[in-house]
């Protein structure tokens, strides 16, 4: 069990592989140090050119001295191999090279600083030495303390450096200025000295400076970058990131995390569990891929990885988030376990990051889409079948505001009276070019897309409608999906709008709802239908005997009628044991007072068993198929007997093709 407290932000900062914009602060900063020191090129260069310059002009000055040669000859030698080693650190960063280590450009960099100080301040105490009231002993002075002066602007960043460098270049130089005994060359000597105390004191603090402004931009890195309640990176970091790896010529794999069913955790629960339950996740994810990848937080519970791995791999990563992710855990005092569902892409070097996102999010879609709490690589054929649900979408977007729309009804029947006590109101699209598009089609679209809102709230309304001008007491039921319960769609004010717009008594209005709308005991859909069962509304469940299906849920569910999936009923004509499990459900819904209805009953042989049994009505094509509210009103008075039921299927065929109503939606 993972015991998450309000520490688990503080877990999941010292997560440096994931944290990281730059590995961690430290090497951050000892980049940027290293930066420093190859952030001036040309001045460099200039530099040793013109010394070199110098120390050539004071041979000739000197009748060519030969030492003065060599040391120009010298700092030649130091500035192409500073010069040379600017262009590999150019480009080492320009193409991330890994052969050469960050280090040893720190090292070549010490070299040149050092190289060059040294032969500076020998080249001035030579040039005192041996040509001390000479014009060359001038210019030695001019170009030695110059130099030195120069210090107090280059590699401040570096006080190691700067020290060893002042320490290089005065040291032989002082000593040799002081041993001539001149009281103008001890004035300069000992100007040179306080020259050198300013210089060790300043580099000191212009460091420390240099690192408090290098740790105040990486504070503004991260608070960009990086998820404020996660600390993992946001999708602006993980896109910069994700560039990176997409621009390379590598392989790389993303994927896409999604936590199933979160926003019923955030409504049953509150936010802050829904916070803590991102976060103790964010921890899990940041530990078990370490520094093998990159992980954000993309906005809400969506996560995204990415790898340098392979598929395989990233197959093999995704099945233990997978098990990771039902872990039981006590978040905010509470014990949740959670699925999940990911999406998986394996991508080559050089694909746009956006068309790689936009990849591993289509292959999440399938993976919820073909039930949840599970993983899916994409393929090709992924993006067809998702750009289809893409144009089904914008389809139905427009079907709703042109009233493609309407309501079917498909009666049920009193096996004992053979008349119409309830009516059933099923949701058709009735498509300009691709005809009648099936529920099973269109119905996931809207769950997915927060269109069966729309489109529920009109059924309930149209349907209430409907019933209001039957002659007789007939009721009506509706399928009301699981969405639809949701905390910000009231559903039970809108019931009530249109039993109050219509007419219609409650208790001849029926609301169905599966099983899996109430899994889990979800108390806020419980009270729910508490609330519209004290209306009056009556609450049928539907498609019992699949599913979650359960006989505990008679017992403390508020429902008043329980409607046997036909599923079951179609094992009931050569099965005993099927015949033996209805007997037992009739029997305990008729001692917990429950209506009982069945539904698919297509032959004359289903229908002679299910009369066997004491049921309240019989649903399906053996007595009438669904119909439009005009052909309904054509048998809804009619008695049927066996005599009867082809001349009522004919005439509503013929009703149906003559009159079909299409309504338009609020």
């Amino acid at each position: 069990m993972v015991h998450v407290k309000r520490e688990c932000l503080q877990r999941v900062g010292k997560q440096v592989g994931q944290v990281r914009i730059q590995e961690d602060d430290a090497a951050s900063i000892h980049r940027e140090l290293i930066d420093a020191l190859y952030g001036t090129p040309g001045p460099i260069i200039i530099g040793a050119t013109t010394v070199a310059v110098v120390m050539g002009g004071a041979g000739i000055i000197s009748g060519h001295d030969k030492n003065f040669y060599v040391f120009a000859a010298i700092m030649t030698a130091i500035g192409a191999i500073r010069l040379y080693s600017h262009y590999l650190y150019r480009l080492s960063k320009t193409y991330n090279f890994q052969t050469i280590r960050i280090h040893n450009f720190e090292y070549m960099a010490m070299f040149g600083a050092w190289t060059t100080a040294a032969t500076i301040g020998s080249f001035g105490a030579y040039a005192i030495a041996y040509y001390e009231s000479q014009p060359v002993s001038v210019l030695a002075i001019a170009q030695t303390i110059g130099y030195l002066a120069g210090l107090s602007g280059r590699n401040t960043s570096r006080p190691v450096i700067t020290r060893v460098q002042t320490l290089a270049v005065s040291l032989p130089f002082v000593f040799v200025l002081i041993a001539t005994g001149k009281p103008t060359y001890i004035l300069i000597g000992l100007t040179v000295l306080l020259t050198v105390i300013l210089t060790f004191s300043s580099a000191t603090v212009i460091y420390k400076v240099f690192v408090s402004r290098q740790k105040t931009l990486l504070e503004l890195v991260k608070m960009v970058n990086l998820d404020p309640l996660t600390n993992l990176f946001n999708r602006r970091g993980f896109v910069i990131e994700l560039k990176r790896l997409s621009d390379s010529d590598n392989k790389y794999t993303l994927l896409s995390l999604d936590i199933d069913n979160f926003k019923n955790i955030n409504d049953t629960y509150g936010h802050d569990v829904g916070d803590a339950l991102i976060c103790s996740l964010s921890a899990d994810i940041a530990e078990l891929i370490g520094r093998s990848g990159v992980a954000a937080r993309m906005g809400g519970d969506e996560f995204m990885i990415a790898t340098a791995g392979h598929a395989q791999s990233a197959s093999q990563l995704a099945t233990r988030l997978l098990h990771l992710a039902q872990v039981q855990r006590l978040v905010a005092n509470r014990t949740l376990t959670v699925t999940v569902s990911i999406g998986i892409v394996e991508a080559e070097g050089g694909l746009p990051s956006e068309e790689a996102m936009k990849r591993v999010d289509i292959a999440l879609y399938k993976a919820k889409s073909d039930g949840r709490n599970r993983c899916v690589s994409y393929s090709p054929a992924l993006s067809k079948a998702y750009n289809d649900q893409v144009a089904l979408e914008a389809e139905m977007r427009e079907g709703i505001r042109q009233g493609q729309f309407w309501l079917a009804y498909q009666p049920i029947y009193n096996p004992r009276s053979g008349t119409v006590t309830h009516v059933e109101a099923l949701m058709r699209w009735a498509h300009p070019t691709r005809g009648s598009v099936s529920p099973a089609e269109f119905i996931p679209v809207a769950e997915r897309t927060g269109l069966i809102k729309v489109l529920g709230a009109w059924a309930l309304e149209e349907a209430a409608r409907t019933a209001a001008s039957f002659e007789r007491s007939v009721k009506i039921s509706v399928n009301v999906s699981p969405f639809q319960f949701d905390q910000d769609h009231d559903i039970a004010a809108i019931i009530s709008a249109a039993l109050a717009k219509s007419g219609l008594p409650a208790n001849r209005f029926i609301i169905e709802v599966t099983e899996s709308t109430i899994v889990g005991e979800q108390t806020f859909i419980v009270d729910t239908l508490k609330k519209l069962r004290g209306m009056g509304v009556r609450i049928a469940l539907d498609d019992f005997g699949t599913g979650f299906s359960s006989l505990s849920y008679l017992a403390w569910l508020p429902i008043n009628i329980l409607k046997i999936d036909k599923s079951f009923c179609r094992e009931i004509e050569t099965s005993q044991r099927a015949r033996a499990l209805m007997s037992a459900i009739t029997q305990l819904a008729h001692d917990l007072d429950l209506m009982i209805i069945v539904e698919g009953i297509e032959t004359d042989e289903q229908l002679a068993v299910i009369q066997q049994y004491s049921v309240h009505g019989i649903q399906g094509y053996v007595y009438a198929k669904p119909m439009s509210d005009i052909a309904l009103r054509d048998v809804i008075d009619v008695r049927i007997n066996k005599k009867q039921k082809a001349q009522k299927q004919a005439v509503v065929d013929q009703t149906e093709s003559s009159a079909k109503k299409s309504s338009g939606i609020a």
